[in-house]
């Protein structure tokens, strides 16, 4: 006959099994989180062809980067020259990573035409590849200059061109002035949001007088992009939003205007 006393013993016993129990489950769970690193963006969002360059990796659990690799072999790292914790501007680390690694490349002077892949080595497992972007060494390259936030000062730029810019700040905007031919075909496209920026762009197309003649947003993704055939000979506006009036220097883009491809 079991005593109320050994009952209470037992109970107690069963209690604290449990909760040792639930204790070890829960470590578990952060021990599986911690074994997720990932690659949420890289900066700049496209590499250059024989280029030295500074490449920010920013991601989850990226702090104890051992080491950064390239699969295909298309770049090498000269060193890590910073790595720890880097709190997101929106305080949302699952869109652009709550941690960075800073990397000296030196890239190969032949890579493929459209991306390469990064992967960074932690102490918890290594990240899924990351495709970072390619510049096309044919197309000009823009930076993107300010004061640009106004149809009196924009930025002037060729066709074709790629313009690397960020919206840094709360209601940034971006302008940018072209020339253009009457029944010219011209793209012009956002690059940010597929490669992890945390810009959600909308782009908008103006003729000299201010008349709004194309405007898109999330065309590729949360992405813009537009196609149009300009009707005179003159010259045109480019203006680019974050659609929530947000910024920082995490909302980096590429904006690629060309000539589109004839049918």
């Amino acid at each position: 006959m079991t005593t109320p006393i050994r009952l209470f013993a037992l109970l107690a016993v069963f209690a604290l099994t449990m909760l040792i129990a639930r204790t070890g489950m829960g470590q578990d769970k952060k021990k599986e989180a911690k074994k997720a690193p990932a690659i949420k963006m890289v900066l700049p969002l496209a590499l250059k062809p024989g280029a030295a360059t500074t490449l920010t990796i920013r991601g989850l659990g990226l702090a104890e980067a051992k080491e950064v690799k390239f699969p295909g072999g298309q770049a090498t790292v000269v060193k890590i020259s910073s790595k720890g914790q880097a709190g997101p501007p929106d305080k949302n680390p699952e869109r652009v990573g709550d941690s960075q690694v800073v990397v000296d490349l030196k890239v190969n002077d032949k890579l493929p035409a459209e991306a390469i892949r990064v992967v960074v080595v932690t102490p918890n497992g290594d990240t899924e590849p990351f495709s970072i972007l390619v510049a096309d060494p044919d197309v000009p390259v823009v930076k993107e200059k300010e004061p640009n936030d106004g149809f009196r000062t924009p930025q002037v730029i060729p066709v074709p061109s790629v313009v690397e810019g960020t919206i840094e700040r709360q209601r940034d905007v971006d302008v940018f002035r072209f020339d253009g031919k009457k029944g010219q075909k011209i793209v012009a496209e956002v690059v940010s949001a597929r490669q992890g920026s945390g810009l959600d762009a909308q782009l908008t197309l103006f003729d000299k007088n201010g008349n709004q003649l194309a405007f898109s947003d999330d065309k590729v993704g949360l992405d813009p992009r537009i196609e149009i055939v300009l009707p005179a000979d003159d010259y045109y506006l480019l203006s680019l939003i974050d659609s929530h009036d947000t910024g920082s220097n995490l909302h980096a883009y590429r904006l690629v205007v060309s000539n589109a491809k004839k049918d």
